[in-house]
C-alpha cells in the first residue's frame, strides 16, 4: 500500500507473499519514502519522483546514474503502450512531459535527446488515446524552445492527425508565428522543416 500525504509518501507491505522492497532492501512494516527511492514489487519497479526536482537533461534515476532520457519511465511507459494501455501510459508520463514544458518556458532548455523524446512520446500518447491535447504538447513544446520539430516527428504527426479527435489548430498557428518571427535566422534545414508545418497547418485545418 502507498500512502500519499502533504507529508510525503510512505509504503507499507500488507504481507504480499514475495515481499517489497525498496532500493534493493525488503520492507518490513511501513516505510517512508523520498525522492529517487526506486521500489520493487516482483518484477515491476516504480521509481518515486518529487514533481519540482524532475531533472530535465538526464535520465529519471536517482543522482548516481546517468542513461537514456526518460530512463525507468520510459521504460514503464513503453510497455503500456506496447499492451495498449493509454491511459496508464499517460499517467505514467503526464507529469513530467509537463514539466519539460514549464521548464523550458522559464529558460530551462532540455538537451536536444529529451526533447525528441517528450515529442514521441506525446506523438504515442496521441496516436493510442485520440486525445489532440497531446498533438498540441508537441507544438507547445518546441514553441518554448523557438526551434522546429525534428522531421520524425513531423512526419508522425501527419499520420496521427487524421487520428485524433478534434485536433486544435490554436496551438500549430502559435507555434508558426513563433518560427516565422525568427525566419531570417534559420538555415536551410529549419526552412524546410517550417514548410512542412505549414503543410501539417492545411492538414489540421481540414479537420
Amino acid at each position: 500500500m502507498l500512502t500519499v500525504s502533504d507529508q510525503g509518501v510512505a509504503l507499507e507491505d500488507l504481507g504480499s507473499r514475495n515481499g517489497v522492497r525498496v532500493n534493493g532492501q525488503k520492507v518490513d512494516g511501513r516505510r517512508d519514502l523520498t525522492h529517487g527511492d526506486r521500489i520493487s514489487i516482483g518484477s515491476q519497479e516504480m521509481l518515486v519522483l518529487k514533481k519540482r526536482d524532475l531533472p530535465t537533461d538526464t535520465a529519471i534515476q536517482p543522482p548516481t546514474q546517468r542513461g537514456p532520457a526518460f530512463g525507468l519511465l520510459g521504460g514503464l511507459a513503453d510497455k503500456a503502450i506496447a499492451l495498449g494501455h493509454g491511459d496508464e501510459a499517460e499517467r505514467i508520463l503526464s507529469i513530467h512531459l509537463l514539466q519539460l514544458v514549464e521548464d523550458a518556458r522559464e529558460g530551462q532548455e532540455p538537451d536536444s535527446d529529451t526533447t525528441e523524446r517528450a515529442a514521441r512520446y506525446a506523438v504515442k500518447l496521441a496516436t493510442i488515446t485520440g486525445k489532440g491535447r497531446w498533438v498540441d504538447y508537441v507544438f507547445d513544446l518546441h514553441a518554448a524552445l523557438r526551434r522546429p520539430c525534428s522531421v520524425e516527428v513531423i512526419d508522425d504527426l501527419y499520420t496521427v492527425l487524421r487520428k485524433v479527435k478534434q485536433p486544435s489548430v490554436g496551438a500549430l498557428r502559435s507555434y508558426l508565428d513563433v518560427l516565422r518571427a525568427q525566419a531570417g535566422t534559420l538555415g536551410p534545414n529549419e526552412r524546410f522543416l517550417l514548410s512542412r508545418l505549414e503543410g501539417l497547418e492545411r492538414v489540421a485545418s481540414l479537420r
